[in-house]
């Protein structure tokens, strides 16, 4: 079970189309469409409201029940048990749980998050997410030079020569390795101890 809720179509219970690098696509990028985006803001609101009523010193059943209301509240299908129970284990210790920061930024926006701390911390997301980096720091997409061969996205790559040579390199040096150990090994046992009776 995965504690992201971006994987889960909540209506149908589906797995939803991700991208395949298996990356929730506000996360790879913030200006990209995030199909469950609406449903992800509304489970965040409930989480904030849930904290902010006090859930701290409540028993989990008790803020399990607040989260389940809550998700009503706003019109949201509940997230599978064991997602919930993690949310509620966070809102026990007062921490809301942050379902992504680009969905956390959106909620706060709204309706302010319920802790000072946390606030803060979304507060240097958004001016994170604002900084620009200056020109020519990173290279053009044209001059990644990536080899045609390799497979991206999460994939694993096809070995090469030079991959291939190299593990033969390491082979050979473990084996004189251990042929240098054995034979010093031997002419230690064969040296004569020095001592006479």
């Amino acid at each position: 079970m995965s504690s992201d809720p971006g994987r889960t179509n909540y209506a149908g219970g589906e797995p939803l189309d991700v991208d395949p690098t298996g990356q929730d696509p506000a996360v790879v990028d913030p200006e990209a469409h995030d199909p469950d985006g609406d449903a992800k803001l509304k489970l965040q609101l409930a989480i904030f409201d849930v904290t902010r009523r006090g859930a701290t010193g409540k028993s989990l059943e008790e803020i399990r029940e607040m989260l389940l209301t809550a998700f009503t509240a706003r019109d949201v299908a509940p997230p599978p048990f064991t997602w919930v129970e993690s949310v509620a284990s966070s809102a026990f210790y007062g921490e809301p749980y942050i379902i992504d920061y680009p969905t956390a930024i959106a909620a706060d926006d709204l309706e302010a998050a319920p802790d000072e701390t946390v606030r803060e911390r979304l507060a240097a997301r958004r001016k994170l997410r604002e900084t620009q980096l200056p020109q020519g720091i990173l290279p053009a997409p044209s001059e990644w030079h990536i080899p045609a061969n390799e497979v991206t996205g999460g994939r694993t790559r096809q070995a090469t020569m030079a991959g291939r040579n190299g593990a033969a390199v390491l082979a050979l040096v473990a084996l004189a390795a251990g042929a240098v150990v054995a034979v010093v090994a031997l002419r230690l046992s064969r040296r004569p101890t020095g001592r006479s009776s």
